[in-house]
């Protein structure tokens, strides 16, 4: 893997140094200990998946994947919306699994939360 810095920033990543031909850059090293999947964008630089900066960033992507999750089930909670009370229970477990998904799952910003379809075949096996 290489990396092109500029004002010491890791400013592109790339497997193969070549991409970088035309790249505004200070210099480019290789770095055999990581591989492009070690690093997330933030902002204008890479920087390693376990850097603060980059946890914080999946964070808030995943925050708002289950956020997202949460208001598409939101209709499913009004009482005269067209389900059964057992199937307006079983939103509701999936409801309370998204809220408590940062707090309950170990390193939950590295992976999305299930979505209603997956969590239910977990919630039935």
């Amino acid at each position: 893997m290489f990396k092109a810095l500029k004002e010491n920033k890791i400013i592109s990543i790339s497997d193969t140094d070549s991409e970088f031909k035309f790249l505004v850059k200070d210099a480019v090293i290789s770095d055999s200990e990581h591989t492009t999947a070690d690093y997330t964008m933030v902002g204008s630089e890479y920087v390693l998946n376990s850097d603060e900066k980059a946890v914080e960033v999946k964070e808030r992507e995943v925050r708002s994947v289950r956020n997202s999750y949460l208001e598409a089930t939101d209709k499913y909670m009004i009482v005269d919306f067209p389900i059964s009370d057992a199937e307006r229970d079983e939103y509701k477990a999936y409801r309370h699994y998204l809220r408590d998904y940062p707090e309950v799952v170990e390193n939950w910003w590295k992976a999305e939360p299930l979505v209603y379809e997956e969590w239910k075949q977990c919630a039935e096996a």
